[in-house]
């Protein structure tokens, strides 16, 4: 989306990878100060990097994606941050599920996180959890775990719940991935995954694709492409001086521009498989 986004405006674009390595990523951004560049796309290794690597693009704007720095981090019209809220993720998935099983007063939850150092992380699951305390319900979390963003790694750590033997209603996941090897797992050990509901996060093909199946009751679409779009407009706006004013789901403080998350269900998933 961003180099689609990038020839249609007319911008140069070059992309580099950290391969998840922080001093790489720091070399890469002064590389790019020193290079001739007029900003940076970022998409942080490690948010608590992030005053590291402003420091590091000198005085070129940065634009960060999808993985979110503190706010103490972000400097209106400078250092920005374009993504969406993470908790209406959570959200979402909690009004859904809750209602897909008929808003009982207690639930039995699995969580399966994404990776540790990733922002969105936390705030997904955590709005879970909240969601449920503002309704009252009585949750007894049986199981929260990184799985990684991965299949493989959420399948594994689900063969470690299985040990525990306790029953469960349904399981959160932070992305469609992971959610992909939940409903692997259920299926190989019985369960009915019609029954007991999974929710992912991404709109993913395979996640669509589940919904439309009945195996995933729901997802939640991240505007991958819109994500893109805002990033390149907000980098072209600063790196010619002017303001991410006008990208639209600009803050008033000119820190974050907002792309909104979307329920995706058997409703409307073929808007978007």
């Amino acid at each position: 989306a961003i180099v689609a986004k990038a020839k249609e405006v007319g911008a140069t674009i070059d992309i580099v990878y950290s391969q998840n390595s922080t001093e790489t990523q720091m070399e890469q951004i002064a590389g790019a100060a020193s290079g001739g560049y007029d900003a940076i796309i970022c998409r942080l290794c490690d948010t608590s990097t992030a005053l590291q690597m402003e420091n590091a693009a000198g005085d070129l704007p940065v634009v960060f994606i999808n993985n979110e720095p503190e706010s103490d981090y972000l400097k209106g019209d400078q250092f920005v941050y374009v993504g969406s809220y993470e908790q209406d993720a959570g959200a979402f998935q909690a009004e859904y599920i809750w209602s897909g099983l008929g808003k009982p007063s207690t639930l039995n939850v699995i969580i399966l996180m994404g990776e540790k150092l990733h922002a969105a992380a936390p705030k997904r699951t955590n709005a879970v959890k909240y969601y449920f305390l503002d309704n009252k319900v009585n949750v007894n979390y049986v199981f929260v775990d990184n799985g990684d963003w991965s299949d493989s790694v959420a399948y594994d750590k689900l063969n470690v719940f299985k040990i525990t033997g306790q029953p469960f209603d349904c399981i959160f996941c932070n992305n469609d991935t992971m959610a992909m090897g939940a409903i692997k797992w259920m299926k190989d050990n019985g369960y009915d995954t019609h029954k007991l509901l999974v929710a992912g996060i991404d709109a993913t093909t395979e996640g669509c694709a589940a919904v439309k199946d009945g195996d995933l009751y729901m997802t939640v679409l991240q505007d991958t492409t819109g994500q893109g779009n805002a990033a390149v407009e907000s980098a072209v706006a600063l790196a010619k001086g002017g303001s991410v004013a006008s990208v639209s789901g600009a803050s008033e403080d000119h820190k974050y521009i907002w792309v909104p998350f979307v329920p995706v269900t058997p409703q409307n998933v073929d808007q978007y498989n």
